[in-house]
Order: structure tokens, then sequence, then C-alpha cells
């Protein structure tokens, strides 16, 4: 008896015949028995199959609704009674948690079902590998996890996704020398067993900030495994094969390759959890039989070979076929700033390299290597070939072998095996192996790798495995002629000049017409109304409201602004315009501990709010992004879309950071125009959020998730 159902009488089925059938028809095999659904093809197999009395390993109370497998650990073996109150406790957390178990009920609707009172059922103790988590709780849908669809791709993808918003940051343009891109070039391939995982508490920690409340009881490790298949492309456009795209400033008339990626990967993920106690446990959680799937476009501009765009749009499919979305833009690979130099590396298990981007003119013949004199390497990368022989699959290839010589000797290693074919421009086989992990780094460490790994790098330990391999390839017709000449946008056409630029006084400049209660009369208002107020106090003594942002009510406007002065007092304070304009209300207020924000001297000079906001608003420009943010007003005007906030913010530059860190210079801080929606549509909860450079006036990047 498993799962508190019997076998059927007369029931002909056995292992061979459950291991033809398809997971759906497995799963109506265990609804029928009354039996949990979730799980992998093989879970469900083994649970049927203890069923019908072929696997009388595990025996589980009737009344159980989570299954949980008790091992003892090797070096400090736990007795029956510490077994059974941890099992007491973890049954206690998941109802006090809101992490509901889900089963089918007899007429197959989904139940919520209340965690019973009543001592762990009855299981077996087994010895366990080292490591391995005491327990197993399989979590077993995403829907209890409500709302944000990130709160999964944070984890699921968390390499993957620097990967994706960093692919283009390798791509420059332009024995045997290896094959050159050509519009229309496509190649399928498979995605073989992969891994990513992250280990150490501050790591995870860093994941857990992105991920929202999801993960709040996760700890220690994350692990993602992920298989499937993928295609890489050149799209072959009308004009010469190149396709017309906008830069971050929105304007049109720029000739691009445009790249394309597709993958649709298996995906399971598993993890360890706290102990009430606060303490990372043995306790684990599990998410198997998910769905990936991650599209990215790159336009990589003729001329100057530089990235324009990368758009891309992760799909996430739970067992239970409940599907979000995310689409994230960006702009400018340049913005990402000294990030850009460890994001890259973590690109390449995103997608096969492009080989001629990588090799350039080098030879690829037996013995040829990135130390020979001839080849003049300048990068980081160090590579090796191999003797040519006939692949089974691929015909004759080169095996390449590369490693990243700074990694290597500083924190960990990025290593990639090769297998390549003068006919085609990518791998006809890529294995990634990266480890990141501070603990590692050595005394050999190069000063601007150990700095940025400092800065960048949180204590912990990531690890990608990735095996990709050729299943076909079409060639294109016409090769990417990068360099092209052709009319286009100047340097200096239709972007802000520093004629609008202002500096502050005590705020970034607002003047906006189109928003009720600017900044400008919250200040006014603050001064005449609340001038006894922190806010007004570090105001008047030269202090700054270095991060501001606007937002609508109940039909009326606010301003949330945070202060920080040369005392290093800091604080926020909530505003509400209205009705009639002359006044506001002080709605709340706080103030910081001492230093915990920073006070910065030199702020750049920025452009007005109205001005930006006029930019982002224009459909002309961002059009992709402006059918969720703009609306028209009775006069035709474009307008916030209601649920709107809008703002900027300064952030910091602290004096132990260096100038490539962060983008700007290291003297200033860097000031960013933000706004962001939330809003409900088709019983969909959505979320957007843009980001563009308050200086330039430069789209960095904005994302929308619909879940």
């Amino acid at each position: 008896m498993t799962g508190g159902c019997n076998m059927a009488p007369g029931d002909s089925l056995d292992r061979s015949s459950l291991n033809s059938m398809t997971v759906a028809e497995l799963r109506g095999i265990c609804k029928d028995r009354g039996l949990f659904v979730s799980g992998k093809k093989s879970e469900l197999v083994d649970r049927i199959s203890a069923d019908i009395g072929e696997d009388d390993e595990l025996i589980v109370n009737e009344e159980e609704v989570v299954e949980a497998l008790i091992m003892e650990d090797d070096d400090t073996a736990e007795s029956e009674t510490e077994h059974s109150e941890l099992i007491e406790e973890v049954l206690s957390r998941l109802k006090e948690e809101v992490v509901e178990a889900e089963v089918v009920g007899v007429e197959g609707e989904i139940n919520d079902v209340v965690l019973p009172e009543e001592r762990p059922p009855e299981r077996t103790v087994t010895e366990r590998e080292d490591d391995a988590p005491s327990i197993v709780i399989p979590i077993p849908t995403l829907e209890s996890m409500q709302r944000r669809w990130k709160t999964v791709a944070a984890v699921a993808v968390v390499a993957i996704l620097v990967g994706a918003l960093a692919t283009a940051l390798v791509q420059r343009g332009s024995g045997f020398v290896t094959e050159p891109l050509s519009f229309g070039d496509s190649m399928d391939f498979q995605v073989g067993d992969s891994m990513i995982e992250i280990e150490g508490d501050e790591m995870v920690d860093l994941i857990k900030d992105s991920a929202g409340e999801i993960l709040d009881e996760a700890c220690g490790r994350l692990k993602v495994d992920l298989s499937g298949n993928g295609k890489v492309s050149i799209a072959e456009g009308q004009n010469s094969g190149a396709v017309e795209t906008t830069d971050s400033l929105g304007r049109m008339g720029f000739l691009s390759a445009k790249k394309e990626t597709e993958m649709v990967l298996d995906v399971d993920l598993e993890g360890k959890a706290q102990r009430s106690s606060g303490e990372c446990g043995n306790l684990g959680w599990s998410l198997s039989d998910n769905k990936l799937s991650i599209e990215t476009d790159a336009w990589v501009e003729l001329d100057s070979v530089d990235v324009k765009r990368v758009d891309s749009s992760i799909s996430f499919t739970d067992a239970d076929m409940v599907t979000s979305n995310l689409r994230i833009v960006t702009y400018d690979s340049g913005s990402l700033g000294g990030i850009g130099q460890l994001a890259s590396t973590l690109s390449f298990p995103l997608r096969p390299i492009e080989l001629r981007d990588f090799f350039e003119d080098s030879i690829i013949s037996r013995g040829a290597s990135s130390t020979d004199s001839d080849i003049e390497w300048n990068s980081d990368w160090r590579w090796s070939v191999g003797n040519e022989y006939s692949h089974p699959s691929h015909g004759l290839v080169y095996p390449i072998e590369m490693e990243h010589e700074d990694i290597g000797r500083c924190y960990g290693h990025a290593r990639m095996s090769l297998l390549v074919s003068k006919s085609v421009p990518w791998p006809v086989e890529q294995d990634v192996d990266i480890v990141l992990d501070k603990s590692l780094e050595t005394d050999d460490c190069d000063f601007l790798v150990s700095t940025l790994s400092d800065e960048l790098l949180p204590e912990g330990r990531l690890e990608i495995q990735m095996a990709m391999s050729m299943s076909s390839f079409v060639p294109g017709s016409v090769e990417i002629d990068w360099g092209r000449d052709y009319i286009k946008p100047s340097p200096g056409e239709d972007r802000p000049t520093s004629s609008t630029e202002q500096n502050w006084v005590d705020s970034m400049i607002d003047e906006s017409e189109i928003r009720d209660f600017n900044l400008e009369a919250a200040k006014s208002c603050l001064e005449n109304n609340h001038s006894t107020s922190d806010a007004m106090d570090s105001l008047n003594k030269g202090g700054y409201i270095w991060r501001a942002e606007w937002f609508e009510s109940e039909g009326l406007p606010h301003w949330n602004l945070s202060w920080v002065d040369d005392s290093e007092r800091s604080g926020w304070i909530i505003l509400r315009g209205d009705d009639g304009g002359s006044g506001c209300d002080l709605i709340e207020s706080a103030s910081n501990s001492k230093g915990e924000v920073d006070w910065n001297s030199d702020i750049p000079a920025t452009h007005p709010l109205s001005l930006l906001e006029e930019r982002v608003l224009n459909e002309q420009r961002y059009p992709d992004l402006n059918q969720y943010i703009d609306v028209n007003d009775p006069t035709e005007r474009s307008v916030w879309a209601p649920d709107s906030s809008v703002g900027y913010r300064l952030s910091v530059t602290e004096e132990n950071q260096i100038i490539s860190i962060l983008p700007g210079d290291i003297d200033s801080g860097k000031v960013t125009f933000t706004a962001s929606r939330e809003w409900s549509e088709n019983n969909l909860e959505n979320s957007l959020l843009m980001a563009m450079d308050a200086e330039t006036g430069e789209m960095i990047a904005w994302y929308h998730i619909e879940s």
C-alpha cells in the first residue's frame, strides 16, 4: 500500500508497460488510484509499481500528504526521536508559511489540503551519501507560489539570465580559417544533461533578494538540472540581408545583423531550506517537470559592429501547465559597466559561440595555439588545437581546448571543449565547465580580476556545466558584410545636448507639465507647510533628495522622497498633493540609522525629468515599451498610464570601488531615470520596469513580467 491506495483487483499493469506510457497517462493512473500526481516519469512509475506490489521498499501511512525520506547522517546518526521531532517541525512550518500541498480529488479538481496535526507516518531509515539532504519535500506546483514568476526564473536560470543579458558582449564580427557568418545561417543543437549549482549562504541570499517570497526559506544550496534543444540563426533581412533596428536613443535607421537564439529546456530544481531556528539544515525541497523556453534576438550594427539592442523572452511552465512570461530588453552593452567582464564569461553557456568572431583569422590546424607568435592573441582565453579526426556524426573535426587564464589563476576556472568543422560557423559540439568561487583565490590573481571579484562576487560557489551538440546545419546565402558603409543617424543627431543639462541644488530638476504636483511643487509645499520636518531641515542644511518617486493613489498624486546630508543623516518622507494643487499632506516619514546612506558631494548634471519622460512617451522611439506605459489624455497628449510610478535614483560610488566596476567616472554618482507599473489585465498580473541614463537620455533596459 502506497499513498493511501490499494491495488485494484485484476490489475495487469507491470513496470514494462508503465515505462511505455506518457507522463499524462501515468498521472491519470495515479489520479485514479489516489496517488500523488507530481514528479518525474520515473517517480510516477515507481509510485504506481509500489502500489501494485512490485516495489515494497517504502511503507507510507495512508494519511500522508508529504513524501519524505529520512536518511541517517554518516557522521552523526540521529535518534528515532530526533527524526520524529524534525518531521513535526517540518509539518508545522509548512502550515505556518502556507506551503500548501495539492492533491487530486475524486472529481479531478485540485484541492488545497490542510496538513494534519498527527505525528509523521512510518518510514524506513537508510544510509545516505555525504552532504545529501536528510529530508526531501517535493513542492508540488508553482501555483502556490503566487504572483511574481521571476521568483522561479531567478533560481532556474540565474546563470542563464546573466548570459542572456550579455550574449552579445563577446560579439565582434569578422589546417582552416573558421567559417564566417552569413545571412540565413541556421544550426539546430541539443542541450545534453547540464547543471547550474549555487552553494553558500551569501550567494544564495543574493538570489533570494531577486527571487521574492518563494525562496525565503532557501539556504546553502540551489541546483538546476536542465536538458533540451535549441537553435541559433542569422536572420535574412530585406536590405541585402540586413535588418533595420533602433538604438538606445530610440533612433531608427541602423542596419544590423540580427542574431537569433531559441532554447526549449526541461528544468528540475532543488535546494536546501532553513530550520525554524534560522539555521540551514538538511531539509530539502524540489520542483520537477518544468519547461523553460528562451528566445533572444541581438541586433549588431554592421558598420561599427556594436550591439544596439538585445531582446530576450523567457517563458516558464510548471508541471501543472501554469505559464509565466518575462521579456527583457537591453541597449548598448557598455551600459553594464565592469560587470560585463564577468558576464561575457558567463555568456558562453547560453549558446554555441561564433567561431570567426572568437578566433578571427587564426588558422585552425593540429598543434595551433593562442601562444603561437604569429597569431598575436589578445584575450584572456587560451586555447590549443588537437589532431583532426572523423567524428561519426559530424565528419572531420578538430578538437579545441580552451581556458580563461585570469579566472583559472584567481578564483576558480572557466573551461570549454569544442569540436569544430570547416563548414560550420559554430562548434558542432561545445562542453562548458565554469566554477566561480572566491574562496579559491590565489596570490597570483590579477589586480583587476581580483578587485572585480571582491566587489561583484558574493561569498559562495557558482558552478555551470553545459553540453551542446549540433543536430543539423543549413548554410546561409551571403556572408555578412561587416563594416558596410550606409547612411545612418550621426552621433549627435536627435540626442539631448548639454544645453538642456541642469545642475542639482537639492534634487534633480522635474518641470513636468503632464504630471500633477511635480517635484518643484512638492518641495515648495514641503517648505511652506512642513518646515520643521527632518527632510526640510536636511535640505536647508545642504542635503539633497537622492531618490524620488511620483505615483498616484486614490486619484491623488504622491511623492516618496529619500534624503541625505553631509553628516550622513538620512531618511524618507511621503507627501500627498491635494485636489486644488495648493497644499500637501505629510503622510509618513522616518529616519535611517546614521551612515546607512552615503553622502556624495559630486553629483553630475542631468536632463530634467520632463525631457526624459517626453522621450520615453514618444511612441516612435520605443514602441514595444510604449504600449505598456503610454495613454492619451483628453487632449490627445501622451501621459503615463494608470498605476505608473516615475522618478530617479542617484547611485553612490564608494571609495573602494574602481573605475571599471560601475559605468561613469569614479568621482561621480550615476543618476538613473526610472518608471514602473503594476496592473492586472485578462486575469494576469503584469509588472514593468524601465531604466534610462539621466545624463545622456539613453535607454539602459526595460522588462515586462506577465503571470
